[in-house]
């Protein structure tokens, strides 16, 4: 197993991984943020007698008496159940069942012992030996009474909401019925025990609308809070915890020679939010379940390396510090908008370890955010240079502007002002850096990595080129052909690029059995069945997924080769198989094994292999001509349901097609025919 192989296993490891990263990080945050933090101005603790009333200077929440609040809420939220009607059937028909295997044994001419045996071990309700002895020797007009109550009872009480809690309560309910019905005296606990063995509860518990209404109600819960010049303390009263918490977020407390644990506490409590709220916000913008642990996790490894970075340059000049590293990494690896909440709370945070030092914070908030936003939509390295410059500019202009608000001198502002632009190209720097390390740790495929899969030096590319020509020029237009089609509709172009590169290296394997890989007329399946020739055809899609993984290509461009013809009918060798066979033939048996396509990056390349290869077919490719069949081909894959899984709209399909015309169109245009020249003209111009 290679290093890699090994750290993502280790990566897998949910709770050692969090819980290592957590306890490193609030370990290194609460050493820097105690040291620099102001000394509060009251030196006041719980229980203490407040020497003076105490207000508050703006608005603050009571994160205490708030969470109380929520709490209570949460508790007050009832169990939600759904009732399940088929344990009533099952309850029913298991006692007809039960009735019914009885008589078939009562009417045994068996011994009484081996009557008891027979019906041990087929009857579906457990018994003492003694009531099923009972049973079997009881009159038939006694059975019938006891079954006609016992299932009359059954239905009735099956029929109403049995909880767990109101399970006793149901089965009282059954003793009573059996109790007041007419069935002989020395019959009702046997047919109590019965009744009894198939009541149960029917109401399962659902935890999610449970939840769900818990999430709601704390929701709704206002926040408590101390309206500013509202007094926290009343002079001559003890100081309470809760009120201490208030001060202490105020930072209205004086630090002690001891270690002061509430401080601590208060700290765990502001960098625990700060990680509840970043996982709460990704949840809420609706990632998909199987990658919010990589995205934890990500966060968490580029957090510990950035507060790791701010503690080696803050003793040396905050302003250093690369604060846009993290948003543009954040940006690039996972999403824009995580990437800017990121930026917001890593601000506040490191902000504190410079004892809010202004510069750095404007600094750390804008150039983040530019930084975030310009590498977003990032496709090529200079969109990389371009973000670092953007972000030396707005730390340049932050720190000028916060220094001449402060009145500080022209000249030692523009000298801060250089550390901006030092920390814009030094973040950048870190960013290119680590950016591989990151891409191969998590599989995550950026604008670099794909840039580096485009690159035609590539190994699986250059194979491509030598061993099957002419599906390598087939998969550089249909990468033309897609790549204007998605900027149209505003897909992945880059992406869509690639996948078009790779989503025919199956051929590789055999590459004569392809039309543009055939330098003769002579063509290989005309030698072998229809049926030989499908297999073949449709096996490059696998072949081509087993050399993705044989050269390790990201999992989004294999899901491009498995879905690039999806469940599409081999229509040539299904209609010559139609003929030989005299129509009896197995459709499914000459479609592509699919999946359909999933994403519009897919369904675009989709549709561009299939264009392609349609109008390269056409002996007259005129304008018309080609219209004819672009629109031919994708009203033959909206029909087959190719693209009913992707995301592709009607007017975005409008959109491809024109888009597919019109570069088709440069593809064919009529070129000027040249007149023959004579023999002694071609001399003379030759010599």
């Amino acid at each position: 197993m290679s290093k890699l192989d090994k750290l993502k296993n280790f990566l897998n490891k949910d709770p050692l991984i969090i819980i290592f990263f957590v306890v490193f990080y609030f370990v290194s945050s609460y050493m820097l943020i105690y040291t620099s933090i102001t000394p509060p101005k009251f030196d006041l603790k719980a229980g203490d007698v407040a020497p003076q009333d105490i207000k508050a200077p703006k608005d603050v929440i009571d994160v205490i008496a708030t969470q109380k609040k929520i709490q209570e809420a949460v508790n007050a939220v009832n169990p939600k159940y759904d009732y399940n009607e088929n344990i009533a059937k099952e309850s029913y028909l298991k006692l007809a069942d039960f009735f019914n295997k009885l008589r078939e044994v009562r009417k045994s001419s068996e011994s009484e012992e081996q009557k008891l045996q027979d019906f041990k071990n087929i009857t579906p309700i457990n018994l003492e030996d003694k009531n099923i002895a009972f049973l079997l020797k009881i009159d038939d007009s006694t059975l019938i009474k006891m079954e006609t109550v016992i299932l009359s009872a059954e239905k009735a009480i099956m029929a109403r909401q049995i909880t767990e809690d109101a399970l006793q309560s149901a089965l009282n309910d059954a003793k009573s019925v059996v109790e007041s019905s007419d069935i002989p005296v020395d019959a009702k606990p046997v047919a109590v025990e019965i009744l009894s063995s198939v009541i149960v509860p029917n109401m399962i518990y659902n935890a999610y609308e449970t939840n769900l209404a818990k999430k709601e109600a704390e929701e709704k819960v206002q926040p408590v809070m101390y309206k500013k010049g509202q007094n926290i303390v009343v002079s001559g009263e003890i100081v309470t915890p809760e009120q201490i918490e208030v001060l202490k977020s105020l930072g209205l407390l004086k630090g002690t020679d001891k270690i002061d644990y509430a401080l601590i506490v208060g700290l765990f409590l502001i960098l625990s939010l700060s990680l509840f709220l970043s996982v709460y916000y990704i949840i809420r913008l609706d990632k998909k379940i199987a990658t919010k642990k990589m995205y934890i996790e990500l966060l968490c490894l580029t957090g510990i390396l950035y507060l790791v970075l701010a503690v080696a340059f803050k003793g040396i000049e905050p302003l250093l510090i690369p604060a846009a590293m993290l948003p543009m990494l954040v940006s690039i690896l996972i999403d824009p908008y995580i990437a800017i909440m990121i930026d917001i709370i890593y601000s506040l945070l490191v902000g504190l370890m410079v004892s809010f030092n202004q510069a750095f914070i404007f600094m750390s908030l804008l150039g983040g955010l530019i930084g975030a936003i310009k590498l977003s939509s990032a496709k090529q390295r200079m969109d990389f240079v371009k973000a670092g410059l953007y972000v030396s500019a707005v730390n340049l202009v932050s720190i000028v502007g916060v220094g001449l608000l402060n009145s500080n001198d022209i000249v030692s502002v523009l000298k801060s002002g250089l550390w901006g632009i030092i920390n814009g190209v030094f973040s950048i720097i870190l960013v290119i850096g680590t950016l591989p390390f990151w891409e191969a740790a998590f599989d995550i495929l950026t604008p670099l990595k794909l840039l580096e899969l485009s690159n035609p030096n590539n190994p699986l590319l250059k194979k491509l080129m030598m061993d099957a020509p002419g599906t390598y020029h087939h998969s550089m237009i249909v990468a033309n052909l897609a790549e204007a089609a998605s900027d149209a509709v505003g897909a992945n172009s880059l992406l869509v690029r690639v996948g078009a590169y790779y989503h025919d290296i199956g051929k590789i394997k055999r590459p004569y059995f392809f039309k543009e890989n055939q330098l003769s007329d002579e063509n290989l399946h005309d030698k072998i069945s229809p049926d030989l020739s499908t297999l073949v055809i449709i096996s490059h899609v696998k072949d081509g997924v087993e050399l993705a993984k044989k050269y390790k290509l990201p999992p989004q461009i294999i899901d491009m080769i498995k879905e690039h013809h999806g469940t599409t009918l081999v229509k040539y060798f299904y209609n010559k198989a139609l003929q030989k066979e005299e129509g009896v033939c197995e459709e499914e048996s000459f479609r592509y094994p699919g999946p359909k396509p999933s994403t519009k990056e897919s369904a675009i390349l989709m549709l561009a292999d299939s264009v392609e290869a349609a109008v390269r077919s056409l002996s007259d490719p005129t304008e018309e001509n080609v219209r004819n069949m672009i629109e031919k081909i994708v009203t033959d894959r909206l029909n087959d349901g190719q693209l009913s899984n992707s995301d592709l709209t009607l007017k975005d399909i409008e959109t491809i097609k024109a888009s597919f015309l019109n570069s088709l169109a440069g593809m064919f245009h009529k070129r000027i025919e040249y007149p023959d020249i004579e023999t002694n003209q071609n001399k003379e111009v030759l010599e």
